[in-house]
């Protein structure tokens, strides 16, 4: 997917999400060697884009070329404080300058001890962010943790638990069948499908999704589970009436 950002008061296409800054150097047919890229922020210093950074593009962003700086370095103390979304709250932070490494983030969390960081990215797959990675914020970016699974699939209920939504577009999810945990590939299923992985069908069963705090919503054939919803934390299958007075 592509979006609009505004170099040097024109208008270019440039892939979004999270995008390393060499690669928009390439991108926009520049050479970081004779000039710098700079994130214009209002009514602030503008901010160098180094090669090896990082930002998040969604569009609208306002990017100017300059010579190099070495003058202000490569991470400027910026006048103002930085804003962003951690965890679905907009927060101001103490950090005195505009690039913060992602264990920088992951440390506003102060109540899981072992996590892994996202930058949540609207209609797209959520990026995985490593602790060394150098990012360049913006008050847009969004980003938000999950407790740490060893990189055995996003567990539902522990996020559940912790009140932390799953992320989005990843490669294995865990959840939870009538006590025991199941590893799928695909962040939404359908009914039919959900019981097909423990040898049911609605023939004999009804499937209800339960969610954090008690709630439970039954779950039809062709009805979809999308398991990057908040709060879900098990499912659990129930034998229809009719069948066990048969019994």
């Amino acid at each position: 997917m592509k979006k609009t950002i505004i170099l040097k008061d024109e208008k270019k296409e440039v892939l979004a999400g999270l995008r390393k800054i060499n690669d928009l150097y390439k991108e926009l047919s520049l050479n970081p060697c004779s000039n710098w890229l700079y994130l214009d922020k209002p009514d602030d210093i503008d901010i160098p884009l180094l090669p090896d950074d990082y930002i998040i593009i969604r569009g609208g962003e306002r990017i100017v070329i300059g010579k190099v700086n070495n003058k202000i370095g490569q991470n400027p103390t910026v006048r103002n404080p930085i804003h962003f979304i951690f965890n679905g709250k907009k927060i101001e932070t103490n950090f005195k300058t505009a690039k913060l490494k992602g264990q920088d983030i992951s440390n506003l969390d102060k109540e899981l001890k072992s996590i892994i960081l996202f930058a949540d990215l609207e209609g797209s797959v959520d990026a995985f962010i490593q602790s060394d990675l150098t990012l360049v914020i913006q008050e847009s970016d969004s980003y938000f943790t999950i407790p740490s699974n060893d990189n055995d699939g996003i567990d539902l209920e522990e996020c559940a638990k912790k009140n932390r939504k799953p992320p989005k577009g990843q490669k294995l999810y865990k959840i939870k069948i009538d006590g025991e945990k199941h590893k799928v590939k695909k962040e939404k299923m359908t009914g039919t499908q959900i019981l097909g992985l423990i040898g049911k069908t609605y023939d004999e069963w009804s499937l209800n999704q339960k969610f954090c705090g008690g709630r439970r919503i039954p779950i039809k054939p062709e009805d979809f589970v999308d398991f990057t919803q908040k709060g879900i934390e098990r499912f659990e299958t129930v034998r229809k009436q009719a069948q066990q007075g048969l019994l």
